[in-house]
């Protein structure tokens, strides 16, 4: 399954469970109509109105009608800090159990709103909110590890960094690698040891972006881009790894993207902490999405990845940045 039919494939199961939620919210509001129970009329229908709201905003997300993008403008909640974040994200577990007494009150779904709710609040505190504390956007021995790899070039400029992995000794065909340069959003897609896929998307042929909750728990993110070319790309990201947070990935690809679109190109700082020299940008005419390459890269050689890491584990951690383990 290539990456933009596994969003689709997402997509609508997310489709599907989004009907199963109206069906059985619908009949709960029918029940309360006819018992002449107000308030569990009300509750079937504060649940049915956002499911149906969700379920049109996916039909137009299968169609690429995706929101045209305004620089500074939309997606508030990745544009927070990690600390905003993650102070909004106490306050929807307060939400969420609040809504799981007034079910209990009422007797209404008991055994599911606690078993759902107790879900959504463990996977808030231990997995969204951890790897958003300690995601790191980059450094140095990442920077060194990717151009050994041939991901990027001494003269990129890198300013995020997201992989779906935790370890590369645990790297499996379909993981990706997603980064940021001074002009283009990269994607890595790894087949195997040797060969991976890379898909770059110029930052300021971007005109159109769409952002979707993905995965188990809404760990991951699904990511459409439109271009100026009238070109989608659908992209999605696991949110499996502890030290990669989606949430603040997608904040410094915002960023980025802004400066990209509002300014114009210019040298960038040479004494910059995470920069790699360019020549002086000109203008370039717009041009079509790259097509998504093959390309070879060095061999990992997990057996010494893993003795290292058995030897690292062993002395004490110097710096508390980011390590790819290659």
């Amino acid at each position: 399954m290539n990456p933009e039919d596994e969003v689709v494939h997402e997509i609508r199961r997310k489709m599907r469970t989004l009907w199963i939620a109206i069906i059985f919210f619908g009949l709960v509001s029918i029940l309360g109509i006819l018992v002449k129970k107000l308030i569990l009329t009300f509750l079937g229908l504060l649940l049915v109105i956002p499911s149906l709201w969700a379920l049109g905003k996916f039909r137009k997300t299968l169609q690429n009608e995706i929101t045209d993008y305004q620089p500074g403008k939309g997606f508030g909640f990745f544009r927070k800090t990690g600390e905003q974040k993650i102070k909004y994200m106490t306050y929807a577990q307060y939400g969420v159990a609040g809504f799981v007494v007034l079910c209990f009150f009422l007797k209404v779904a008991t055994i599911q709103s606690i078993v759902t709710g107790s879900i959504c609040i463990l996977v808030l505190q231990y997995t969204l909110k951890r790897r958003i504390s300690l995601h790191t956007k980059i450094d140095d021995a990442s920077l060194f590890e990717l151009e050994e790899l041939g991901v990027i070039t001494p003269r990129d400029i890198v300013k995020a960094l997201y992989k779906d992995f935790q370890s590369w000794s645990n790297v499996k065909p379909g993981n990706k690698i997603f980064l940021v340069k001074q002009d283009a959003l990269v994607c890595v897609i790894m087949k195997d040891q040797l060969e991976a896929i890379r898909v770059e998307c110029r930052l300021r042929d971007i005109k159109k972006l769409g952002l979707l909750g993905s995965g188990r728990d809404g760990e991951g993110l699904l990511l459409m881009i439109g271009t100026a070319q009238d070109e989608v790309v659908r992209l999605k990201m696991e949110g499996r790894s502890f030290q990669d947070s989606p949430e603040q990935f997608m904040t410094h690809f915002l960023q980025a993207l802004d400066e990209a679109l509002l300014s114009r190109p210019v040298t960038p700082d040479r004494d910059s902490r995470h920069s790699r020299h360019i020549d002086q940008a000109s203008p370039v005419a717009p041009r079509q999405l790259e097509i998504p390459q093959q390309m070879t890269i060095r061999e990992l050689d997990f057996e010494r990845i893993e003795q290292e890491e058995h030897s690292q584990q062993a002395q004490p951690n110097r710096y508390n940045g980011r390590h790819i383990d290659l």
